[in-house]
């Protein structure tokens, strides 16, 4: 049988749908698929969690009562794992996951213990195909990853975490300057005495740790950053989707990632590349990525598709009724200062911040279809805007592009993912892409 999938990126739905918003023309487009999956970047909660110390950007919460509304699209199938989904603790991602389960909604990426937070969501279609979704964030403080009981120490609620391991080229001269400084300041002084104690792990042969940051002289004398997965998480998630595959007729994996591999935002990372790859070859028949909020490139990897990201679905972040009092503390604002005065402050009167960016309200809407054998046959992709300049009761909801916006989604896609060997045209309205990889 073929499977028909759609994707989006991050869906920050923080209020019912005005009046008069036409949420129906979005649903026709993912009508017709059999699997509609979103990332919900949100803690669901009735504002009764107590906030953590840290968050995702800032404290992102909105009442369950959103989930109907968010739901009118289709959708079916969750992705969690993101860097908002600890912003109220423990008991905000209890709270999230006891609403969507009191909603029948498959979602994976979050849970009690590390094993659940890993395990994939998983459902069967009307046609009977069984699907599965592996959920990964590799953006996150370290207190929300989940873990797992041990003996008479119980299980950790939390996010499934992607850790990355990043160490920074450098010449020579410049790797002798920064033991010099090092030396010079004790940067590492703390942590060199909790080493001869064995409190820390021994440092990385042939590198300097400064400060945390770890230097390596460069072979050739080019200077930048390589990133890699942590084997630890990268074996763990890939050994899950090894065995979803076993089990089901289509995997997918959703990766929630913020890193970049220099200055922008458009380029992913090297970590990303080798994870969607290791995650094709145990199985996956696609790769989605969402995170930084704007579009990233599309490869078709071995013949299946990843997507760096797909930016933004639903994008209210400007919205947020209510925050703690952290929020105030962070930015050394005034505690007298109400929510709005407080985020006027903090965007310059709405000058500066990520809702004045047009370019995090373009995405496109994917339409995969897979065969009986599970090979990619044909990809769609639908342009969708985040009503940018629209009012504010408006802005951040997902609605079909008109043709400037559609052609400049196009052309950036299509640039974007040239340096992969991906082909994206433009005809009828909707955007293909050449399925099969070149090579």
């Amino acid at each position: 049988m073929t499977v028909k999938v759609s994707a989006t990126g991050d869906s920050m739905l923080l209020k019912t749908f005005p009046e008069g918003y036409p949420w129906q023309d979005i649903a026709a487009q993912i009508a017709d698929c059999d699997v509609r999956l979103t990332n919900l970047e949100e803690v669901l909660s009735e504002w009764d969690c107590c906030a953590s110390t840290y968050c995702g950007g800032q404290w992102i919460n909105a009442r369950p009562e959103v989930l109907p509304d968010l739901r009118r699209y289709g959708f079916n199938l969750f992705s969690c794992a993101n860097n908002h989904a600890m912003d109220y603790s423990y008991d905000g991602i209890a709270s999230t996951m006891r609403a969507l389960r009191e909603a029948g909604v498959p979602f994976a990426g979050i849970g009690e213990s590390l094993d659940a937070a890993g395990a994939p969501a998983s459902f069967t279609t009307a046609e009977g195909a069984r699907v599965a979704m592996v959920s990964a964030t590799s953006t996150f403080i370290d207190a929300a990853r989940a873990g797992n009981a041990r003996e008479t120490i119980p299980a950790r609620a939390g996010i499934n975490p992607l850790r990355v391991k990043t160490k920074y080229l450098v010449t020579s001269e410049h790797l002798e300057a920064l033991r010099e400084i090092a030396q010079g300041t004790a940067i590492n002084g703390e942590r060199d005495n909790a080493r001869k104690i064995g409190s820390l792990p021994p440092e990385v042969a042939g590198s300097l740790n400064f400060g945390g940051h770890f230097f390596v002289e460069s072979p050739d004398g080019t200077e930048g950053k390589v990133t890699s997965c942590d084997k630890r998480d990268l074996d763990r998630i890939v050994d899950e989707v090894r065995r979803a595959a076993q089990e089901a007729d289509l995997v997918l994996v959703s990766i929630h990632s913020h890193q970049i591999r220099r200055t922008s935002y458009r380029e992913p990372d090297l970590f990303l590349e080798e994870f969607a790859h290791a995650c094709i070859d145990a199985g996956a028949h696609a790769v989605i990525g969402g995170g930084t909020h704007q579009l990233k490139p599309i490869e078709i990897y071995r013949g299946k598709p990843v997507f760096y990201s797909l930016g933004n679905f639903i994008f209210q972040s400007g919205m947020i009724p209510k925050l703690p009092a952290d929020y105030w503390d962070k930015y050394n604002f005034d505690p007298s200062l109400s929510v709005p005065e407080a985020q006027a402050i903090k965007t310059k009167g709405g000058t500066i911040g990520l809702e004045t960016d047009r370019d995090n309200y373009l995405s496109v809407l994917p339409s995969m279809t897979f065969d009986d054998a599970g090979e990619l046959v044909s990809l769609e992709l639908v342009p969708i805007e985040l009503g940018f300049g629209r009012e504010r009761a408006f802005k951040g909801l997902p609605v079909l592009a008109g043709e400037d916006d559609a052609q400049l989604i196009c052309d950036r896609l299509a640039q974007m993912s040239e340096p992969y060997g991906t082909v994206v045209s433009r005809a009828g309205g909707r955007m293909h892409v050449e399925v099969k990889a070149r090579g």
